[in-house]
């Protein structure tokens, strides 16, 4: 039997859709609430097109290779992501390394943004520290990213939390 989406998610929204499975991921995995967890998702969707583009589009930086996955990882940190992937026998274009890789960032090189992020109490706050001190972009463009934070935040509080891992209870 085929669940339809959640109420707040759309079957066509490929961003609320991943949100809605990866926040409740995030929040377990990194200890963050459903807010701090949107503030980073929104940053992720600002960055990505709404997780439409793994690779940037246009680097500000000629000559280099752009932003590489979920953040838009460049120069050493996109070195680290790919060798990161190598070592477990990942595509660096899959979800399970750009997530992966995403967790274990955060718990290790960019863990004070992480301790930063789960200082945020406000959306608004969660997701300006996640762009300050995790991304830290040329262009900042504020308030498109807490508008793609608002998006992750309806799309995680449209779902129960469960485990990546858990599949979902049949309904009889």
């Amino acid at each position: 039997m085929v669940r339809p989406p959640s109420p707040g998610v759309s079957a066509v929204d490929p961003f609320a859709a991943r949100c809605a499975r990866l926040g409740p991921a995030l929040m377990r995995d990194l200890a963050l609430t459903d807010v701090q967890a949107a503030g980073l998702l929104g940053n992720l969707g600002h960055e990505t097109g709404g997780f439409r583009h793994l690779q940037e589009i246009a680097p500000l930086k000629r000559g280099s290779r752009g932003g590489w996955g979920l953040a838009q990882w460049t120069g050493p940190r996109r070195v680290a992501m790919e060798q990161w992937s190598r070592v477990h026998g990942l595509d660096p274009a899959s979800d399970a390394a750009n997530e992966g890789y995403l967790v274990a960032e955060l718990r290790g090189p960019e863990a004070d943004a992480l301790a930063a992020l789960r200082r945020s109490v406000t959306l608004a706050q969660a997701t300006e520290t996640v762009c300050r001190l995790f991304e830290r972009p040329g262009i900042p463009a504020l308030p498109r990213r807490l508008v793609w934070a608002r998006r992750a935040l309806t799309a995680i509080r449209g779902r129960p939390a469960q485990s990546l891992s858990t599949p979902p209870r049949r309904r009889r």
